[in-house]
């Protein structure tokens, strides 16, 4: 029952914190479109894998990063720098010419690589396990053991790849819902990582 209980405190905030249109579902929608749903399958996967050393690190340093906050300022001044390159990136990827609608590429191994370097670029995912690490010790909720530890970082894992498929899934009805506002893909995942980088960045004069 242990196990399962710590499974679901990595699970369900992991769901819960990706669920929001953010860089990474979005960029799974984007995948699903130009590429094809295996090429985004792939993609999501490479995420999730970056989340088990992300979770399992945010275990191992929960204590020391929040103890230290100069640790937590580097890795937010890192994020703004990444975030505002590739908001940057993303709007000339926006001015270029469409490549046409029918074009689907399956090669799975090359989505999975981009999945895991757009994972490793996001900053936050490590501040945001140690948090919730700390949160859940402080309630006495965690009890930290190599098969607890194990099942969180798989719930976590897991949680995120349950939310990117169900934006794969849904992806056209999203696209549609959001027409407006998905039209140049690009463009959206431009201003998401500017409106990051400009919100941690106003964290520091506030």
């Amino acid at each position: 029952m242990a196990l399962i209980i710590h499974f679901l405190l990595g699970f369900i905030p992991s769901f819960l914190g990706s669920l929001t249109p953010s860089m990474l579902n979005m960029s799974a929608i984007k995948m699903n479109i130009e590429r094809g749903k295996k090429a985004a399958v792939w993609f999501s996967i490479g995420i999730s894998s970056v989340i088990l050393l992300q979770a399992y690190l945010g275990v191992l340093l929960s204590k020391y990063i929040l103890e230290n906050p100069m640790i937590l300022e580097w890795l937010e001044k890192v994020a703004i720098i990444i975030f505002m390159g590739l908001s940057i990136y993303f709007y000339i990827q926006s001015k270029k010419e469409k490549k046409k609608q029918n074009h689907k590429s399956t090669k799975g191994k090359n989505s999975f690589l981009i999945g895991v370097f757009l994972s490793l670029l996001n900053m936050f995912s490590i501040p945001f396990y140690c948090v919730l690490v700390t949160t859940l010790e402080m309630l006495a909720m965690l009890e930290f053991n190599q098969s607890n530890i194990l099942f969180f970082v798989l719930g976590s894992a897991l949680g995120t790849l349950l939310i990117l498929s169900i934006y794969i899934k849904y992806s056209k009805i999203i696209q549609q819902k959001l027409e407006r506002f998905t039209k140049d893909i690009n463009l959206v995942l431009s201003f998401l990582t500017a409106i990051v980088a400009v919100f941690t960045l106003l964290k520091f004069f506030i």
